[in-house]
């Protein structure tokens, strides 16, 4: 398919200066895309997408769109599209027959606040709520299937679910590098490619220039997993609003080369992303913000 062009300005806004900016306009959508009923698959909804958060999936989405000379607004709905799938998945891995978590984004797990028929059911809305969003919108109708294939192409049999599915069923199983780098590609690495690629199409991208953002990705969601696994042997609870120790029941990239060839591994997949994007790029600069902030660089 060809370039997917720029989707209509959900508000009236300039192109936002800074990350802050962009993560604001997240928040001021993500209400106006999410159903404001009093039942409780709207509430349960609700509270899964709105919860605090960091936002980043949709701010590198509408980042990648001024990257590649576009509209950062431009990639404003597809950008939460991408939120509301993460927010489907953080709700699906919690849950007692996965994670079993506790705590998310500082608060009680919505399946312990709400009950797991609730969590599942605002999980599945809110899957086929990213998609009503990319498909009400104004694009061609070929952009528009563009944009939903790289999504459900980010969910389903070679994305999240497949890796969710690897990582609780492998547990037990010995894994090496590479079984353990494409877990992380498929759990953590699909939906930030998707992010990335996404805002790219809606910028105009083609090309080796798209190659480029899609590679940015790959590199920033293997860094962010391995983060991750760092975050889960030496933060507590209350520094990153969800359990840790919970990866001790399975093979991380922490068992297998220890913290300090990891951190070594995220600056080097960080200078891949750099590479890809430009070392003072906007992008670059957001995401090494973003590892600093973690601690993990």
């Amino acid at each position: 398919m060809g370039s997917v062009g720029a989707m209509p300005m959900a508000v009236e806004s300039p192109d936002p200066a800074s990350p802050e900016d962009l993560r604001a306009l997240v928040e001021a959508r993500l209400p106006q895309l999410i159903p404001a009923g009093e039942g409780k698959l709207a509430q349960a909804g609700r509270d899964a997408l709105l919860s605090p958060g960091k936002r980043v999936r949709p701010v590198l989405a509408m980042m990648a769109a001024e990257q590649v000379g576009g509209r950062a607004a431009d990639a404003l709905d597809f950008g939460c599209a991408v939120e509301m799938i993460h927010a489907a998945s953080l709700t699906l891995d919690d849950l007692p027959c996965m994670d079993d978590a506790e705590l998310r984004r500082g608060a009680p797990a919505l399946h312990r606040r709400l009950g797991e028929d609730a969590a599942i059911l605002a999980a599945v809305a809110l899957l086929t709520e990213a998609t009503r969003v990319v498909v009400a919108g104004a694009l061609p109708a070929e952009a528009r299937l563009e944009l939903v294939d790289l999504l459900t192409g980010a969910v389903g049999f070679e994305g999240l679910a497949e890796g969710q599915m690897r990582d609780l069923r492998d547990a037990g199983e010995a894994r090496d590098v590479a079984g353990l780098r494409r877990i992380n590609d498929l759990k953590t690495g699909a939906l930030f490619v998707a992010a990335l690629r996404g805002g790219a199409l809606l910028g105009g991208a083609r090309g080796e220039e798209l190659e480029r953002i899609t590679d940015f990705g790959r590199a920033i969601g293997f860094a962010f997993q391995l983060c991750d696994d760092l975050l889960d042997v030496n933060a507590t609870a209350a520094e990153v609003g969800k359990d840790v120790g919970k990866d001790g029941r399975m093979l991380t990239f922490v068992d297998v080369w220890g913290e300090g060839r990891v951190r070594a591994a995220v600056r080097q997949s960080l200078n891949k992303a750099a590479d890809a994007a430009g070392p003072d790029g906007p992008l670059t600069r957001y995401v090494i913000d973003l590892f600093r902030h973690a601690g993990a660089v």
